[in-house]
C-alpha cells in the first residue's frame, strides 16, 4: 500500500486561494443581486397626528350637569353661604373651584360627590387645596359636609 504524500506549502496555498474565492464570489453576489433578504415595512403617515388635538375634559361634569341642572346653582349657594374659613378665604380673593368627583350611589339614595378648594402656591409650586368635600342628595337637594377628622357626613343647614 502506497501512502501518498501531499506537499505542506501547496495545500496552505490551495487553502489561501478557496478562501479568497469563496470571499469574492460572495462579495460579488451581494453588490451584484437587487434583491435583498431583509424586509422593508412602507411609512404610513399618522393620521391622527395630523388632526387637531383633542382637549380631554372630565366627562362626569357633563353627565352630572345634563342629569342635575340644577347641581351647580345649589353647590355655588353652599360656597356663598359656607361657615368653613377655609372656603370663605378662597371666596374673599376669588380662587374658589368645585370639581364634581363623582356619585355614589348607596341604600338610601344617590349622592353627587364635590371638592371645594382652589389652586394655591405652597413654595414649591402650585397645588390644589381642598376646602371642603360635600356630597348633595339628587332627591332632596341636601347637603352632607364631610368632616376628614371624624370620617363621617353632617347634614349642611343653612345659615
Amino acid at each position: 500500500m502506497e501512502h501518498y504524500n501531499a506537499n505542506p506549502i501547496f495545500m496552505k496555498q490551495f487553502f489561501l486561494v478557496l478562501v479568497l474565492s469563496l470571499f469574492t464570489f460572495c462579495h460579488s453576489n451581494n453588490v451584484t443581486s437587487n434583491q435583498s433578504d431583509t424586509t422593508v415595512t412602507p411609512i404610513i403617515q399618522d393620521t391622527m397626528a395630523a388632526q387637531t388635538p383633542i382637549n380631554i375634559i372630565d366627562s362626569t361634569f357633563f353627565k352630572i350637569n345634563d342629569q342635575f341642572p340644577w347641581m351647580g346653582d345649589t353647590i355655588r349657594s353652599y360656597i356663598q353661604l359656607s361657615t368653613n374659613e377655609m372656603v370663605k378665604s378662597f371666596v374673599k380673593d376669588s380662587s374658589i373651584v368645585f370639581m364634581y368627583d363623582g356619585i355614589e350611589n348607596t341604600d338610601t339614595g344617590s349622592y353627587v360627590r364635590v371638592q371645594i378648594g382652589a389652586d394655591v402656591n405652597n413654595g414649591e409650586g402650585v397645588i390644589f387645596s381642598t376646602a371642603q368635600w360635600v356630597s348633595v342628595d339628587t332627591l332632596s337637594r341636601e347637603i352632607y359636609e364631610y368632616d376628614i377628622a371624624a370620617d363621617s357626613s353632617r347634614l349642611w343647614i343653612r345659615p
